[in-house]
């Protein structure tokens, strides 16, 4: 709690904005259907005319995850940093992995700007195989 009070207030706001995104994120999810929110999820972006995000923008975000009501996933920590990325006119990429660990299917989503992984580490994100246009449709076409 103390360490909420050493941040400026700009970034007072930002995590008081994220840990609200985070709640909204966490009520939508569990308690309406996916078709309810799936545009939100790959939203149609016509500018992306700002290439960078500030320093410490990601971890503020990730703070106000980390100190909820609720364990914030990978999904949710993914939406409300890209819905709160789009107000400052930054437009990450969402990526989808999948891996098989101890005989159980595992999944996990992490977001990348111009190429770099903004809010995860490469040791976690390259456990994963990324899910891909290309080699999704393989998969969905095995499942069928």
């Amino acid at each position: 709690m103390l360490a909420f009070f050493r941040l400026t207030a700009t970034q007072k706001k930002w995590f008081l904005k994220a840990w609200i995104a985070f709640f909204w994120w966490h009520i939508r999810i569990r308690f309406t259907s996916y078709q309810q929110w799936q545009h939100r999820v790959f939203p149609t972006v016509e500018d992306d005319s700002n290439n960078t995000c500030p320093a410490d923008f990601i971890a503020i975000i990730e703070k106000a995850g980390r100190h909820h009501l609720w364990h914030m996933n990978c999904l949710r920590r993914c939406l409300v940093t890209m819905e709160m990325l789009h107000h400052i006119n930054v437009f990450p990429a969402i990526h989808f992995g999948v891996k098989i660990e101890d005989g159980a299917t595992k999944a996990h989503c992490w977001l990348s700007l111009n190429g770099t992984l903004i809010n995860d580490s490469e040791e976690v994100v390259s456990s994963y195989t990324e899910l891909r246009a290309n080699n999704a449709s393989v998969l969905f076409t095995g499942l069928s």
